[in-house]
Formats: structure tokens, C-alpha cells, sequence
């Protein structure tokens, strides 16, 4: 991880830390705030390539690290770990759907058309040909919806947001995230939009 964290610490100065699998969300804040992105060290298997529950390394450095050399996208992901470390057990829930809508499952319209920019669909070949067919939806960002909306870890997305431009991702960092988050508490959750997760037998 070496090389790895000399390209980061040049470009935007973050690092990448070790940690094992899933972490604390207070650890996870702190290492954020801290701009040390948590990297897990074990690696998938052959049979999990499209889908794993716990972030595994190919996810963290593939999905990503490459996107940590971009100034907004990393100064919005050290503004999300400032803010979830002073934010409450209900805060970081809204919270929690902010980063999964946008660093683990969002899209940016460019030039060249629509890409991927979350981690969570680049480390997953199905869900990178799925969130770009016209199979699910797709709704232009808005960080009070995204925070509004929920979401199963378990399944293709049926709803992915959209960026304008990457550099949407640094405005919003500079707009009262926090403030959202308590009008999103106000308002309440949207509809899911898939069926409920299946009960262990």
C-alpha cells in the first residue's frame, strides 16, 4: 500500500489505513475526518466477484482510492467524516444514505456521457452494466433525497442519482449538509423501492 499512499498523499493528501473488514462507525468517521481512507485486507472470492456484504481490498483500492486523487471527490469525503464524527446515532443514519447514494453507488453525467464514480458498483462487473441500462431508475442528485431514500446492501439498485458534474460532489461539501439532515428527519423516509429482504428460515 506503499505506492498507493504516495500517489494520495501527492495528489489530495490522504493515506489509506488498514483495517479489518467492517469497521465501527466511529472508527470509520475518525479515520475519514483524519483523511485515512479504512482499506480491508482480505480479497474476494472467484464465486463472490459481483457481490460481497463486507468491503473486501478490491473494493477499497479499485473501487475507491482512485477516485481519493480527485480534490472534490476527496474533499467532500473528509468534509463526511468531519461531519459524522460530532453527528448524532440518528444523524449518522441520514448520513449513511448520503455516502451510499453518492461515494458507493453514484453516477456523474461528462462529456463523454454517463460514468460510474461509487465504489460499490465499480468493484461489482454486474452492477456496472445494470446502473447504466434502462432498467433502473436513474434521478438527478439532490443530497436531501438521497438522504430520504432507502436502500438494501443485498441487491441491484433499483434507483441511482446522478451527478451534473463531479465537482457537484465539492459544492455540496461547502453547503449545510447538517441542515439537510434535519429537514430530511423532519420529512421522513420515501417509499422503498424494492420488496422487503426475504426472512431467514
Amino acid at each position: 500500500m506503499g505506492e498507493i499512499n504516495k500517489v494520495l498523499a501527492d495528489t489530495t493528501g490522504w493515506q489509506v489505513a488498514r483495517v479489518p473488514a467492517l469497521i465501527p462507525f466511529q472508527t470509520f468517521f475518525e479515520l475519514l475526518a483524519s483523511k485515512q481512507f479504512p482499506v480491508a485486507t482480505f480479497i474476494r472470492t472467484r464465486e463472490e466477484l459481483d457481490y460481497l456484504q463486507e468491503p473486501d481490498i478490491f473494493h477499497e483500492i479499485f473501487g475507491h482510492c482512485p477516485l481519493l486523487t480527485n480534490p472534490w471527490f476527496a474533499e467532500f469525503t473528509h468534509t463526511y467524516g468531519k461531519l459524522g464524527l460530532a453527528a448524532t446515532k440518528e444523524q449518522r443514519v441520514y448520513l449513511a444514505r448520503l455516502y451510499w447514494m453518492t461515494i458507493e453507488f453514484g453516477l456523474v453525467d461528462t462529456p463523454q456521457g454517463r460514468r460510474i464514480y461509487g465504489g460499490g458498483i465499480l468493484s461489482s462487473p454486474k452492477e456496472s452494466v445494470y446502473c447504466l441500462s434502462d432498467e433502473p431508475e436513474h434521478q438527478a442528485f439532490d443530497p436531501l433525497e438521497a438522504m430520504r431514500t432507502p436502500y438494501r446492501i443485498d441487491i441491484l439498485q433499483p434507483l441511482y442519482f446522478v451527478l451534473p458534474e463531479l465537482k457537484r460532489l465539492f459544492d455540496v461539501a461547502q453547503e449545510d449538509i447538517m441542515g439537510m439532515v434535519e429537514r430530511g428527519m423532519q420529512l421522513g423516509l420515501h417509499a422503498p423501492k424494492f420488496p422487503p429482504k426475504p426472512k431467514a428460515a
